[in-house]
């Protein structure tokens, strides 16, 4: 029997028999500890064995390097997700507001104040505020990785895999702040997950979030959404069945109605821009990226949380990482679904002295750690995970 199976038995045996061990605990341990009582085994039983039989369960499945950690996550995710309301009132006197490049933009305690009143879709729409110019200090290495946990599970993931009342999950989302375009290492969202566990009403949540966004009508909320990649913005509607894009223009918010418009035609761009990456069309390349909405398309995210430079860097062509980095050198910051920077992708590549002396040349920091906690050192000796992305990079061309 190996040592995984024999792991697996175990914990399998101790989530079967949990109440049982909770209740009878008397018998085995009363005197070595006067607190393990009938009662106070019913006691437990009836309020710690439902956490813990789907945190042991987890931790079976998943084999986290830290299982102590993940339980402690996981317990307090459980918290969130029996009472959002208050353990977000909660947490949110312990924590700060960081702001953080990519996937965690939707942080910023500013998003809902007006924008200007240029109606064009243009790079200069595009809010250069949100790329963070810090110095390469700890707070900023380490600033993404308190919301997700080492597999790009935020709180919103868990809360989704369950039931609860109407409102609730738009309740969360608009007290916390928390990132709805978060993908884990399966490239789902949190609608993604509601969907998944047969929970339509947390997806229908979400998408009231968003709603209430438009009818807000501020367009900077709406240019992060779909700068990090998600794709249910303009095909959602309201109870009555009236669109995103209707609800703008009745609200008179004729700025957020154009670029609601226009949407789509930038997400195709933005595919093609990537198509021809993956090509090696380095004359097409050049050209979207020197149009209208040029640092756009390249901070903008794929399905898998990826941006051009990362693609970029898969294919290992150093033209045109070179080219997209002296152009829009802040685009070095931006992690994938995992936090994952172009550095951790160079690293893991057969080009990779060229490719990290460009990106590094640049400004890329070396010390930068993605959710799993590793620097781009560690895909220089465990190269598995970026093989394995060239291999979806390849698929699909």
């Amino acid at each position: 029997m190996t040592r995984a199976f024999a792991d697996r038995e175990f914990f399998n045996s101790l989530i079967n028999n949990i109440d049982d061990i909770f209740g009878q605990v008397e018998n085995v341990s009363s005197q070595m500890n006067p607190i393990f009582k009938t009662e106070q085994g019913k006691y437990l039983a009836n309020n710690l064995a439902d956490p813990l039989i789907k945190a042991l369960t987890e931790i079976a499945n998943k084999r986290p390097e830290d299982p102590v950690a993940f339980l402690a996550n996981y317990l307090q995710t459980y918290l969130h997700e029996r009472n959002p309301v208050e353990a977000t009132k909660s947490s949110k006197t312990n924590s700060t507001a960081t702001i953080s490049t990519g996937s965690a933009m939707l942080r910023r305690t500013d998003r809902l104040q007006p924008s200007s009143n240029n109606s064009n879709i243009t790079e200069d729409r595009i809010d250069e505020d949100h790329i963070s110019n810090a110095d390469d200090d700890e707070e900023e290495v380490f600033a993404n990785l308190d919301d997700r946990d080492e597999h790009g599970q935020s709180m919103l993931h868990f809360a989704c895999a369950r039931s609860h009342r109407r409102g609730a999950l738009m309740q969360l989302i608009e007290e916390s702040n928390i990132d709805i375009t978060y993908r884990d290492e399966l490239y789902r969202t949190a609608r993604d997950v509601s969907l998944q566990a047969n929970q339509p009403s947390n997806a229908k949540d979400i998408d009231r979030y968003v709603l209430s966004l438009a009818a807000i009508g501020d367009v900077k909320p709406f240019e992060i959404l779909s700068a990090n990649g998600y794709d249910h913005i303009v095909d959602i509607t309201d109870d009555n069945g009236m669109s995103i894009v209707d609800i703008a223009k009745e609200r008179g918010h004729e700025e957020l109605a154009n670029f609601l418009q226009n949407l789509r035609t930038l997400e195709e761009l933005r595919e093609e821009l990537h198509q021809m990456i993956r090509d090696g069309n380095i004359g097409r390349v050049r050209e979207i990226v020197g149009g209208p909405n040029g640092k756009w398309l390249l901070r903008g995210k794929n399905y898998y949380g990826r941006t051009a430079l990362h693609i970029a860097v898969l294919k290992e062509n150093e033209e045109i990482v070179e080219h997209f980095v002296s152009v829009y050198p802040e685009v070095l910051k931006i992690g994938d679904n995992l936090e994952r920077t172009p550095l951790h992708y160079a690293m893991g590549t057969n080009a990779v002295e060229s490719l990290s002396r460009i990106l590094i040349q640049k400004g890329a920091k070396r010390i930068m750690k993605d959710l799993k906690g590793r620097q781009p050192s560690y895909y220089f000796m465990n190269k598995a995970d970026i093989l394995r992305l060239q291999e979806e990079e390849e698929e699909n061309r």
